[in-house]
């Protein structure tokens, strides 16, 4: 029988995946949790086309017996991790624990005391005799007079104690400015003479007025500001102003029913080969043909990470180590189908293929500071470009910087990736959303009724 393996860390979006590719009469070989540090566990399913027979579960009963042992195997309990034999294991030795003490207890008391040492011989009197009358009473039960031991309590007397000498304060010294002259026999003066006003530090700086001082106090350079007030002229409000010019940036993503090579660019580390990833799976479940080449040799496990990823999504997976394996992949991939390939860090340009379009997506590091995004993102030609995926959303402070660069460079934001999670896809990138980001309000709310995000 022939199975198919799905990961994910969903359930419904699983049985989705496994309905629309074998059918709703799929049947369930096997399901289990997959355990990550530091992060929710995976969910794999193991499904197969249906055999056929009046016998089959369907597949809605299959999802409740499935999400009912996967709760089960991800419970508290199930995650100590005993087995019978531990169990086992665990009462024989609290029966050998009980047994033990219990024969303790047993030669212990058939023990005699033993005798109390010499010296402790005078200590405790066993007779009245040697005692005086007052304790030799307590020692008979009928002993009708209560002794009550009288105890004289001694006034307290402080000892003697000499006085601390007195404390001599010294006089504050004089502050001598030389400025001012000092007469003979006076002493100097103790004003301090103020600063000129030059030296005071300026606490506040103007703001310029309009549209463009409010982006630039906001953190826009001044090319970019005087960028979106030609994209919005007329507007006052700064995230009006930033969300019209983001909205009017050039954006192209791929036509339906069209192959097209999709790849994401950036400098090392800007988190490119995980939002392709993102990018392929959200495509995957939305019904196109998807299928995944990895091309990276720059550095080592970087084909064998793209395998492993194309295992887990459920994606077929080509080599290319050169030119003519990028066309033969094109080729062998169906009519229509978006081909994502991770290339390495830096620049790169696939071969012509007719009738194939590239998009080429620049991966931008939000958290990354600005002056190292100019350097690393200045060997990109923006007017090749299809729009900016800014990736590690989650780790930035402020998308001012990167904001700033992509509209001087006249590229939009298409996507936003965050965290290292392939299976929560990607996000689509809304201008306003990333305007109201930038800055904040009393209320929370614009004018356009959006909610507004607090920096």
């Amino acid at each position: 029988m022939e199975t198919k393996r799905y990961i994910g860390n969903d359930m419904a979006r699983i049985f989705v995946r496994v309905r629309r590719e074998l059918g709703p009469d799929a049947v369930i070989v096997q399901t289990r949790s997959l355990l990550r540090d530091g992060a929710d566990p995976l969910i794999e399913v193991l499904a197969s086309p249906s055999a056929g027979g009046d016998d089959a579960l369907t597949l809605a009963l299959q999802r409740v017996l499935v999400q009912g042992s996967l709760e089960h195997a991800q419970s508290p309990a199930a995650s100590r991790g005993l087995t019978v034999g531990d169990l086992e294991d665990i009462a024989s030795r609290e029966r050998l624990d009980q047994e033990t003490l219990r024969a303790f207890d047993l030669a212990y008391a058939e023990q005699d005391p033993a005798p109390p040492p010499e010296w402790f011989e005078g200590f405790v009197a066993t007779d009245s005799a040697g005692l005086p009358p007052h304790l030799a009473a307590l020692l008979h039960e009928d002993a009708v007079e209560e002794y009550r031991p009288v105890v004289a309590i001694q006034p307290f007397q402080a000892p003697d104690v000499p006085p601390p000498p007195p404390i001599e304060w010294s006089s504050r010294p004089y502050i001598v400015t030389g400025k001012q002259p000092v007469e003979p026999g006076q002493p100097p003066s103790r004003e301090r003479q103020s600063p000129p006003a030059a030296a005071l530090p300026r606490r506040f700086q103007p703001v310029e007025p309009g549209v463009a001082g409010s982006l630039i106090a906001a953190g826009f350079t001044p090319a970019a500001a005087s960028t979106i007030v030609a994209a919005a002229p007329g507007l006052q409000d700064p995230q009006d102003a930033l969300g019209t010019a983001l909205s009017a940036a050039r954006i192209d993503y791929p036509v339906e029913n069209r192959t097209a090579i999709i790849s994401i660019q950036g400098p090392p580390g800007s988190g490119r080969t995980t939002a392709l990833m993102r990018m392929a799976l959200d495509c995957a479940d939305s019904g196109r043909e998807t299928v995944l080449v990895a091309g990276d040799s720059s550095h080592a496990g970087g084909r064998a990470q793209v395998h492993a990823y194309g295992e887990a999504l459920g994606l077929t997976v080509f080599d290319a180590f050169g030119s003519k394996d990028l066309v033969a992949a094109v080729t062998r991939a169906p009519k229509g189908a978006c081909i994502f390939v991770d290339v390495p860090a830096g620049r790169w340009l696939p071969p012509p293929i007719p009738g194939v379009s590239h998009f080429v997506y620049i991966a931008v590091p939000a958290h990354w500071q600005a002056s190292v995004l100019s350097v690393e993102l200045a060997t990109f030609e923006p007017a090749h470009c299809a729009g900016a995926i800014l990736t590690g959303t989650d780790l930035a402070v402020s998308l001012t910087p990167a904001l700033s660069l992509l509209v001087e460079s006249e590229l939009g934001v298409a996507f936003l990736s965050s965290g290292r999670d392939v299976a929560t896809g990607i996000a689509v990138a809304d201008p306003f959303t990333l305007a109201s980001g930038v800055f904040t309000t009393s209320t929370r709310e614009t004018t356009n009724g959006r909610l507004a995000v607090t920096a």
